[in-house]
C-alpha cells in the first residue's frame, strides 16, 4: 500500500517522506536534477569535481569534521554524479536522520570550497581518470559513449579529462551550483524510520529560502551515425561494446527495452550467455543492457573475449539480435524476463536507500510518484511482439561499436558497423 507523501514548497523544491514500519534505520538524501550533461564542454568534469569538493568542508565543518560527525553515529555517507543527476545520501540510525540530513544538505548548499584544496583535489581526480583509462572495460565504455552521442554532453566522460579539469576555478564551481542546483530540480527524500517533524524542519530550513530559478536543460543529442572507435592495447582480451539506438527513459517503450535486454543478454539464461559462453566458450563475460536518458537511449552488448574470437562473438551477437527482431522471444523467455524484472524491482522497493533514491528519480524524471503496483503492471504488460519490435527498431538505427585490445581483435568492431545481419 502506498505510504509516501510529497510536500512541494513555494519555490518548487520537494520533500518526500516514506515511512517504513519495523525498521530502526533511515536513508536520507538530497537528489538534484543536474549532472555532467549540464556543464559547459570546456569544463567537462565540473559536476563530478563539485561533488568531490563538497566533502572538503561545508557549513563550518572541515573535511575531517564531516567524516567524524557521520561516523561517530555509525552512519555511512556517499555521493554520486551521473549525466542527469547528482545525489548526496546517508544511511543512518533512525534517531540520527535529522542530523544526517542536515549534513547532506550542507554539502549541497553550503560547501566552503577551500582554495587550498582545489588544486590538491584535482590531482586526486586525475588519478581517478587515470585509473579508469587503465581499465580496458572502463575505457571501451567511454569510447562507446562518445561514439553513440558524438559532440553532445552525453558523449563526454563524467570524470572529465585533464585538459578540461585543470582550468576549473572556485568561481566555476559556485556558478554551476547556483545555476543547476535550483529548487525545482531539488528533492529531499527520506525513507525508513524517522522523526517526520524533525526531518521536515531541517529540510525546510535549507530549502524554503532558496531563490526560484529556471532549470537548466541541454539540447537533445543529434541522431547517431554508424561509427567504430578502437584503441590498440597489449592485453590478453579484446573488450567490445556493440550498440544501436533504443528508447529513452520517458518513452512508453522503456519497459519493453529492458525486457529485451534481459532476454538478449541479461543473465545466465539469456541467449547471449547460453550461445556465446555456454555453448561455444567464446567469452567469460557477455551481457546486454538498455541505457536510458531523458531524451535518448541505446541498447548495447559488452563482451570480453580472445582477440581471435572477436569476429565470432560479433557475428553471433548480430545473428541473435536479428533473430529476436524477426521471431521475437519465446513465451518462456518472456515470462522469465518479466519475472526477473519484477523481482528485482520488488526487492529494491523493500530497502530504504533504494526507496529514497527511486522516489527522487520519479519526481525528477516524471514529476510524480509511481507506485510499485503501476510498475509491476507495466512490466507484466510487455508482450513478445513489444520485445520483437524493440529489437527490430534498434537494428534499423545506425550501429556503433567500440573495441580495446590487441590489433587482431579490433576489426570485429569495424565489421559490426560496416555490415548488418
Amino acid at each position: 500500500m502506498e505510504q509516501r507523501e510529497v510536500i512541494t514548497l513555494g519555490n518548487g523544491a520537494r520533500i518526500v517522506f516514506d515511512a517504513m514500519a519495523g525498521l530502526r534505520t533511515a536513508s536520507v538524501g538530497v537528489y538534484l536534477g543536474a549532472g555532467a550533461r549540464h556543464e559547459p564542454a570546456a569544463l567537462n568534469g565540473l559536476a563530478h569535481f563539485l561533488e568531490h569538493m563538497a566533502f572538503k568542508g561545508a557549513n563550518g565543518l572541515s573535511a575531517r569534521d564531516i567524516a567524524e560527525v557521520v561516523e561517530a553515529r555509525g552512519a555511512s555517507m556517499n555521493a554520486a554524479t551521473d549525466y542527469e543527476r547528482t545525489s548526496y545520501f546517508v544511511r543512518c540510525l533512525s534517531d540520527d536522520a535529522p542530523q544526517m540530513l542536515d549534513v547532506a544538505l550542507s554539502l549541497v548548499f553550503a560547501p566552503e570550497l577551500p582554495l587550498e584544496e582545489i588544486e590538491r583535489e584535482k590531482f586526486v581526480v586525475l588519478q581517478e581518470i587515470g585509473e579508469a583509462a587503465d581499465q580496458p572495460d572502463d575505457l571501451v565504455m567511454e569510447l562507446s559513449q562518445a561514439a553513440s552521442f558524438p559532440g553532445h554532453p552525453l558523449g563526454r566522460p563524467i570524470l572529465g579529462v585533464e585538459a578540461s579539469l585543470k582550468p576549473i576555478s572556485r568561481d566555476d564551481l559556485i556558478a554551476f551550483a547556483e545555476t543547476t542546483y535550483v529548487p525545482s530540480r531539488t528533492v529531499v527524500s527520506v525513507a525508513g524510520a524517522f522523526d517526520r517533524t524533525a526531518v521536515e524542519t531541517v529540510a525546510r530550513r535549507w530549502l524554503e529560502e532558496r531563490t526560484v530559478l529556471a532549470a537548466h536543460h541541454s539540447l537533445p543529442p543529434a541522431p547517431p551515425r554508424a561509427y567504430a572507435a578502437t584503441v590498440a592495447r597489449k592485453l590478453e582480451q579484446t573488450h567490445l561494446v556493440l550498440a544501436h539506438p533504443g528508447p529513452h527513459a520517458l518513452s512508453d517503450e522503456r519497459f519493453a527495452a529492458r525486457i529485451f535486454a534481459e532476454i538478449f543478454g541479461g543473465g545466465m539464461a539469456s541467449r547471449l550467455f547460453q550461445e556465446v559462453r555456454e555453448s561455444r566458450g567464446l567469452a567469460y563475460t557477455i551481457d546486454a543492457s538498455a541505457e536510458q536518458y531523458s531524451d535518448a537511449g541505446r541498447i548495447s552488448v559488452f563482451a570480453g573475449c580472445a582477440p581471435g574470437d572477436a569476429a565470432k562473438v560479433v557475428d553471433l551477437t548480430r545473428a541473435i539480435w536479428a533473430n529476436l527482431a524477426v521471431t521475437g522471444p519465446t513465451e518462456a523467455e518472456l515470462s522469465r524476463a518479466r519475472a526477473i524484472a519484477a523481482a528485482s524491482y520488488a526487492m529494491a522497493a523493500e530497502g530504504p536507500a533504494a526507496r529514497a533514491g527511486s522516489a527522487a528519480y520519479e519526481l525528477l524524471a516524471f514529476d510524480r510518484l509511481i507506485t510499485v503496483e503501476e510498475t509491476m503492471r507495466r512490466i507484466d504488460s510487455v508482450t513478445a511482439e513489444d520485445v520483437r519490435r524493440i529489437a527490430a527498431a534498434a537494428l534499423n538505427g545506425p550501429p556503433v561499436a567500440a573495441a580495446v585490445g590487441p590489433k587482431a581483435g579490433l576489426a570485429a568492431a569495424e565489421a559490426f558497423v560496416s555490415s548488418r545481419a
